[in-house]
């Protein structure tokens, strides 16, 4: 049988000799390649089927005609038929176009998820900036935005999403129903929003870029991770601490044992920052080329500042290929964020304790004062 040719009946199987007889094959198993290829065939049509099916709208092809293309697309595995675009006078089975289309297909439906969950973003982050002075509607809206941050930051599916969304578009509404002043109209956009996420969740996963070498995040999504930990922190009073991690004579070293030697202690002391902040709500970035920023959920100052002094031992114990006696240190700057801070000034407290901690000696921890 060809690979473009209809199906045809597999021919009798023959019967058992006498004295090495085997048990018969199991047809999932079986070796006869006319009906592999039909098993396999049927399997593929049954595929592209459940995709059509199960198929959520996009902003070019509605649920119903992905259903419907699908559906031809099994007919063109199954029977030959046209594909779809496809005319009468084609033949032979389209495997690239398929696979083109296919391949299309999930990828729209990736950026169409990824634009969900930005939207989801920015209407919170906009609801903390609409409302950071009324404690009235902080405490309103509280439980149900860190419940959708929860999930956003999570692999949740859609089901719990929708439902988280649904939860805070229900205290959003509630708050503007008792809201009279004149911030009712910002408010009432940012519910807008809200709203229209709701309506793409039922319709239909922070990337991040990471470096290379130490394998940690690089600045582009840092910024963007500290935005979304100060807006939930601004209604949660959920403390955040900072602490920005500087190699002590690092170009020195470079010099004086070579650049990849250099590379291997930097990704070192990587390592050590990524084993001191391991849960899930720490972050860490490569903020330069041998300075590293730290993100700390729910940490105030004092157990921050431990943290700290547990990396500057570990990268004290950091051993430098080719010199074993050669001591390696960092510095770190330490800085809690302030309610209602710009994420801009809480570095920028971060770095005046980096740079006090320098100038005290290095090799140690500096806490920045109160904003």
């Amino acid at each position: 049988m060809s690979w473009f040719g209809s199906k045809k009946t597999p021919p009798p199987t023959p019967a058992p000799k006498t004295r090495t007889s085997k048990p018969p094959v199991d047809d999932a198993v079986s070796e006869d390649p006319d009906r592999l290829l039909d098993e396999s065939l049927d399997a593929l049509g049954a595929l592209l089927r459940t995709f059509g099916k199960f198929a959520f709208s996009l902003e070019e092809m509605t649920s119903a005609q992905l259903a419907e293309r699908y559906e031809r697309w099994a007919r063109h595995v199954l029977n030959n038929a046209p594909p779809p675009e496809g005319t009468e006078a084609q033949r032979g089975r389209s495997w690239r176009a398929l696979q083109r289309d296919f391949s299309d297909r999930r990828k729209a439906e990736s950026e169409h998820v990824r634009r969900v969950r930005d939207l989801i973003w920015e209407v919170m982050n906009g609801v903390r900036r609409a409302l950071s002075h009324d404690a009235t509607a902080d405490a309103r809206l509280r439980e149900p935005l860190e419940k959708l941050r929860r999930v956003v930051n999570s692999e949740a599916t859609m089901a719990e999403l929708r439902s988280e969304v649904g939860a805070a578009v229900a205290a959003i509404e509630e708050t503007l129903a008792q809201r009279q002043d004149a911030q009712a109209g910002e408010v009432a956009g940012m519910a807008a929003k809200m709203l229209e996420a709701k309506g793409e969740l039922l319709a239909s996963q922070g990337d991040g870029e990471i470096d290379p070498l130490t394998q940690v995040f690089t600045k582009a999504p840092l910024d963007r991770h500290l935005e979304n930990v100060a807006s939930f922190s601004d209604f949660t009073s959920e403390p955040l601490s900072l602490l920005i991690v500087d190699g002590d004579h690092f170009k020195a070293l470079n010099a004086a044992v070579g650049r990849g030697a250099g590379d291997r202690v930097l990704r070192a002391v990587a390592d050590a920052t990524v084993r001191a902040a391991a849960r899930s709500t720490d972050y860490v970035a490569r903020l330069g080329s041998d300075e590293f920023v730290i993100v700390l959920g729910d940490t105030a100052a004092a157990d921050a500042a431990k943290v700290a002094d547990r990396i500057v031992e570990a990268v004290r114990k950091i051993s430098v290929p080719s010199r074993p006696g050669q001591a390696v240190s960092v510095s770190i700057g330490v800085a809690q964020r302030g309610r209602f801070e710009v994420c801009a000034a809480w570095l920028a407290r971060a770095k005046v304790a980096l740079d006090s901690a320098k100038q005290s000696g290095r090799d140690r921890v500096a806490s920045a004062q109160e904003p």
